[in-house]
């Protein structure tokens, strides 16, 4: 399993199905990544790689306001991702995206 390389997303949230894109980037043995989507760009802390795709913490702004997420994927066949960002809210649901790796 390979996650480096930019992911295209459909990030399927309660108002609609919106676009967004990860990228992640291997250098010198560590890993880093960010997520870019209609709310911003930010990046993804406390990146763990796991057997089968990743876990992750992101900070995003939305209207006006700090939000922290919890982020998860699954990668499939090498080219094929799908998991959930869960708000750390008590009423948020988690909200689940697909993406394909780009090019």
């Amino acid at each position: 399993m390979n996650l480096v390389g930019t992911w295209n997303l459909e990030v399927a949230t309660p108002f609609g199905k919106y676009p967004a894109t990860l990228v992640f980037e291997g250098t010198g043995g560590a890993l880093t990544a960010h997520i870019t989507s209609r709310l911003g760009d930010a990046p993804l802390e406390s990146l763990t790689v796991t057997h089968d795709g990743f876990d992750a913490r992101v900070k995003m702004e939305f209207q006006g306001k700090p939000y922290n997420a919890s982020i998860k994927g699954q990668v499939e066949n090498n080219d094929a991702l799908n998991g959930t960002i869960k708000v750390n809210l008590p009423i948020a649901p988690p909200i689940k995206y697909t993406g394909t790796r780009a090019g």
